[in-house]
C-alpha cells in the first residue's frame, strides 16, 4: 500500500480505533510521518517487528505511542530486547513478545519476563512442555508483566494452574466436549481467587445457558459466529458481549483469532 493511501485509510478510522502495521513496509521516515498521523487522529499503532530495524533507530519513533510486537524468530539477540525495552519504556511504548518453539530451563526470558508489558505464547504449532509453561507464567505473575496463552485441543486439567494474577487463558468451544461445563466452571473459580482470566471463543453455537453460566462466573466471551436470529436469547448475550473492550494486552494482535 502506497503511503498516499494509507494516510487516506487513516483518515477513515475512528477515533480510538487499533491499527496493524508491519515496520518493513516504510522506511523510517515514513513510519514517523504515520505514528505522527495515528497520534492527531488518537489512533493505537500496532508494529509489527520484523527484525530488520536496530534497537537504536526506533528513538524518533517513540515521540508517538505505539505497541511493538517482536517476536523470539525475528530477533535472536537477546541483549537488543533489553535495548529495546530501555527505549520505549520510558515514552510508554509497550513491547509484546510472541513466543515460538519449546523453553529451555536456561531460557533469558525466565529470568527477564519484566522487559517486556506481555509475553504471548501458544501450541497451535508445537505443544510446550507444560512446566517450563507454568514457570513462564508464575515468572510474568510476579514481574506484573502479563501472560497470554493460547490452548488449543481439548481441554487439559493443568491449565487450571495458569489461572494466576496477569495471565490470560484463551481457549475456544470448538474443542469443549460434555464435560467441559463442570471442568470451566471450577477453572473459573480458581482464576477468579488467584486473579487470572479465563476468555472463550465462541466458534460454534451452543446452549444459552451454557454461555451465560461462563459469562456470570467471570469468563470473557469472544464471539465468532454466523448471523444469528435477532430475536434469540444466543443474539442478545452476543450483542451484550461485542460491546466489551478487552485489555491490548490479553490477545495477540486480533481478538477474534485464536492464535
Amino acid at each position: 500500500m502506497t503511503l498516499e493511501n494509507l494516510e487516506r485509510q487513516l483518515q477513515s478510522l475512528e477515533k480510538g480505533s487499533r491499527f496493524i502495521l508491519r515496520d518493513d513496509l516504510y522506511d523510517l521516515i515514513e513510519l514517523e510521518q504515520i505514528l505522527e498521523k495515528a497520534a492527531a487522529r488518537k489512533l493505537k499503532i500496532a508494529l509489527l517487528d520484523t527484525g530488520i530495524i536496530p534497537p537504536e533507530k526506533f528513538e524518533p519513533l517513540t515521540r508517538y505511542r505505539f505497541s511493538l510486537y517482536t517476536s523470539v524468530s525475528v530477533r535472536t539477540d537477546w541483549q537488543e530486547f533489553r535495548r529495546l525495552s530501555l527505549l520505549l519504556r520510558p515514552r510508554n511504548c509497550r513491547l509484546l513478545c510472541w513466543l515460538g518453539g519449546d523453553l529451555k530451563d536456561e531460557a533469558p526470558i525466565l529470568s527477564e519476563v519484566d522487559i517486556f508489558d506481555a509475553i504471548i505464547a501458544s501450541n497451535r504449532e508445537r505443544k510446550p512442555v507444560f512446566n517450563q509453561l507454568l514457570r513462564l507464567a508464575e515468572e510474568a505473575s510476579r514481574a506484573e508483566t502479563c501472560f497470554v496463552y493460547y490452548h488449543h485441543g481439548n481441554m487439559e486439567e493443568n491449565l487450571i494452574e495458569l489461572g494466576l494474577k496477569n495471565c490470560y487463558l484463551h481457549v475456544s468451544n470448538r474443542d469443549f466436549e460434555e464435560e467441559a461445563e463442570i471442568m470451566l466452571l471450577d477453572w473459573l473459580k480458581e482464576f477468579k481467587k488467584k486473579g487470572g482470566r479465563l476468555l472463550v471463543h465462541v466458534d460454534r453455537v451452543q446452549s444459552f445457558r451454557f454461555l451465560k453460566l461462563l459469562s456470570q462466573n467471570g469468563a470473557f466471551l469472544i464471539f465468532s459466529l454466523p448471523p444469528l436470529e435477532p430475536d434469540s436469547q444466543l443474539y442478545g448475550l452476543l450483542t451484550t458481549w461485542k460491546k466489551k473492550k478487552i485489555p491490548e494486552l490479553a490477545y495477540y494482535l486480533y481478538k477474534e483469532i485464536m492464535a
